[in-house]
């Protein structure tokens, strides 16, 4: 009883924030709205549920005040339009270089905001830099440019301003040395995956380890996109759920406490190496939740541990339930193979276990993950369930090697260079199955339209059909057919 109250109370809570836009009413209009919904409920809603129901309504509407209080606390952050602007400010994200720009996120010390600033490429700017930046800020008008912005807290941006260094890593603070250090050790990764392997070979595992698409060839990112596997290469939980499975099942067979301590450690190191940036930070800490429901060893508290590490991720930033890709492909996923793999094991006709529960766990990530890749990208790709089944096997192995390939290449690039071989064909073996799959006629329809609605109802849909599985496969045990 105490874990549903507490399901309903938090999913209530985030349930608020993903309908908030819909909701142009003041706070006293919510709260009479909520007095209302409080009288009706008194003569239609049984006793024992009564203050379970109230509750859960009011964290609803808590959520939709916390989603308009942080929207509008970004966005009467003002800057005049159509004049230059000089803004003085820290770099406070690591920049992020592109073959066409650089991104990097200047902190305005005297407005309290994000700007982004899209610079020419590789244009010396670091992390850490205070510099000068002169140039007209850009609001975007449309929700579809602006939203993703605000999501990561960011008011507005400059594209190509003139920008001066006005000191170099100053007054950095415990954080952003932390920061510094980690970003340090992920350009040393980086190099070192590119001097020891191949390419393509070596952008494609740089995407797996760091997501990092800069160097990715275009015909490959296309390919990706065809496929449908373009998760494999993103900062979102879908990798982290795959290391998590593969290693716990591994090291399930040896004791319980290595099929906890070993999947942890591999989220830190994952984490570490991305430099620890946000979405692989909230897609770690999803993770490591998962581990401790394993470790409890009930799939309710499996739920709840994800439920609540993502109420708490939305409520420090309302955004990112809508318009954060990755999270919403890390909690997807994470669900997917929470409630799904166990019942898709049950009906997979393979006797090996560990083949089985790998089927399952990716199987049940994608039907739950693809959609809202979908919805994003509007690209439905005909062949995706088959190639990622027949991809993400491989996938902990090629990352678990290459990881101790470039980690070992840091200290000398021999050792690095050695190992590097024993995956090398497994990661030639995947570009061109995903080449070749995407060669093949009609493997994919661009172009398509899928809405919020469409969304819901495949969710409701999925839904449904789980709830009939189980109801129909506990009656049968009941009966014995």
């Amino acid at each position: 009883m105490k874990a549903v109250f507490a399901g309903v109370i938090l999913l209530s809570f985030v349930a608020g924030v993903f309908f908030a836009p819909y909701f142009s009413l003041s706070s006293a209009a919510i709260l009479a709205l909520f007095a209302i919904f409080f009288v009706i409920s008194l003569s239609v809603i049984p006793q024992k549920w009564l203050w379970i129901s109230m509750i859960a309504i009011g964290f609803f509407f808590l959520g939709v005040l916390r989603y308009q209080q942080y929207s509008l606390s970004l966005q009467n952050i003002l800057y005049p339009k159509d004049n230059n602007l000089k803004i003085t400010g820290q770099v406070v994200e690591p920049p992020e270089d592109t073959k066409k720009a650089t991104k990097v996120v200047l902190y305005d010390q005297a407005k309290k905001a994000k700007i982004l600033l899209i610079l020419r490429p590789f244009s010396g700017i670091k992390y850490g830099d205070y510099i000068t930046s002169e140039g007209k800020v850009v609001v975007s008008e449309t929700d579809e440019l602006k939203n993703p912005l605000l999501a990561k807290g960011i008011s507005a941006q400059m594209v190509f301003p003139k920008v001066e260094k006005a000191s170099v890593i100053k007054n950095m603070s415990l954080s952003m040395k932390a920061k510094n250090l980690l970003y340090s050790v992920r350009n040393r990764f980086e190099e070192t995956i590119n001097s020891i392997f191949p390419e393509p070979e070596a952008s494609f595992l740089a995407g797996l380890l760091l997501g990092i698409k800069r160097n990715l060839p275009d015909w490959l990112m296309e390919d990706l996109q065809k496929t449908g596997t373009t998760h494999l290469i993103a900062l979102s939980g879908f990798n982290i759920t795959v290391i998590i499975e593969a290693l716990r099942l591994v090291f399930s067979k040896k004791s319980a406490k290595m099929s906890f301590f070993m999947p942890l450690t591999a989220i830190a190191g994952f984490v570490v190496m991305t430099g620890s940036q946000s979405s692989a930070v909230r897609a770690g800490l999803m993770g490591a939740m998962m581990l401790l429901a394993y470790r409890i060893g009930r799939q309710s508290s499996a739920s709840m541990a994800i439920i609540l590490a993502a109420a708490v991720m939305i409520a420090a930033n309302p955004f990112i339930l809508r318009f954060d890709l990755g999270f919403q492909l890390s909690f997807a996923a994470f669900i997917g193979i929470i409630y799904l793999a166990p019942v898709i094991k049950q009906v997979l006709p393979f006797k090996n276990e560990s083949v089985k529960e790998l089927l399952a766990m990716s199987l049940g990530a994608q039907i739950m993950a693809y959609p809202v890749i979908l919805y994003y990208f509007g690209n439905f790709s005909v062949i995706s369930l088959l190639i990622n089944l027949i991809v993400l096997p491989f996938i902990p192995f090629v990352m678990l090697i290459g990881f101790v390939s470039a980690f070992l290449g840091m200290i000398w690039t021999g050792f690095g260079y050695v190992i590097s071989w024993t995956v090398l064909f497994s990661l030639r073996a995947i570009i061109y199955l995903i080449h070749f799959s995407a060669s093949l006629p009609f493997a994919s329809l661009e172009g398509l339209n899928f809405s919020p609605l469409n969304l819901a109802i495949y969710y409701v849909t999925v839904l449904e059909a789980l709830f009939i599985y189980k109801a129909v496969r506990r009656r049968s045990l009941i009966f014995g057919k």
